[in-house]
């Protein structure tokens, strides 16, 4: 099966090193667009040399492909969909576009594509990312069964209903970043209070993870794990109230429903 990427940045990449990592497609069925400004050169020095299929004409690849991913930014797609129309008959077509509705991608492409909008997120890089899609009126069964084989490829997957896909976004799409700022706050302080940074990252990074496998494992609340730890009068009971004094889960909820509220603006346009 030949797969082509419309648009080649780093979450394309990200889809097709764990696509190509599990085993469910090889470099040579790959195919990726970008403008010939070298943006494709970071893509392609991730595979074996020679294997990936490279062009700047999306139409192109559109043809070759067997199943398109378009994985271009929302604020193009208007360019870039009715450069796929012609090839997009009884074809399938994943779109990654933030905030982009099936509405929308259905109504550019031909009538016959069966499209499937898609959010994953950046750990699919790794084999642990968090994903969720929705189907379009032509999809088929076969369709939401591939779909669910490659999401899984980089980690969790799950269909959803469209009209939850913007939340999707602000939750797990936009996710790893509110996480990695976590880290590095952790780094920050731990340096501060005299450890080294080789240490400081460390402790940081294993305790994000331990953290989220509890909650996994347990299948616990987090607030009831968090209680766990406290001890009256103890240390992270001194921690924890500075957090809640400064409103640190409030700013969360807000960033969320912000990144939700630029998704559903983006859809708009």
């Amino acid at each position: 099966m030949k797969i082509g990427f419309i648009g080649s940045g780093k979450m394309a990449l990200a889809l097709a090193q764990g696509i190509v990592r599990q085993n469910v497609a090889t470099p040579s069925d790959l195919l990726i667009t970008s403008p010939n400004d070298g943006s494709q050169d970071v893509f392609l020095s991730k595979f074996p040399p020679n294997t990936v299929h490279w062009t700047s004409d999306n139409a192109e690849v559109a043809r070759a492909a067997d199943l398109i991913l378009i994985a271009v930014k929302p604020q193009v797609i208007n360019d870039v969909l009715p450069q796929l129309r012609a090839a997009s008959a009884n074809k399938l077509v994943v779109s990654i576009a933030a905030g982009i509705s099936l509405t929308k991608l259905e109504s550019a492409l031909d009538k016959r594509a069966r499209v499937v909008r898609c959010m994953p997120n950046t750990p699919v890089l790794v084999g642990a990312g968090a994903c969720a899609y929705a189907l379009g009126r032509n999809a088929t069964p076969q369709d939401d069964a591939l779909v669910m084989k490659l999401l899984s490829a980089g980690g969790f997957a799950s269909r959803v209903e469209e009209k939850q896909i913007n939340a999707v976004t602000a939750t797990s799409g936009s996710g790893p970043a509110y996480v990695f700022y976590f880290i590095e706050a952790m780094i920050t302080a731990g340096i501060k209070q005299g450890l080294s940074k080789e240490l400081a990252r460390e402790l940081a990074i294993q305790t994000t993870i331990g953290s989220a496998l509890m909650v996994r494992e347990t299948k616990l609340e987090p607030s009831a794990l968090a209680d766990a730890v406290k001890s009256p009068k103890g240390t992270t009971i001194a921690a924890c109230e500075i957090l809640e004094t400064e409103q640190w889960r409030e700013i969360l909820v807000k960033a969320i429903a912000a990144a939700k509220k630029r998704a559903d603006e983006l859809g708009a346009a």
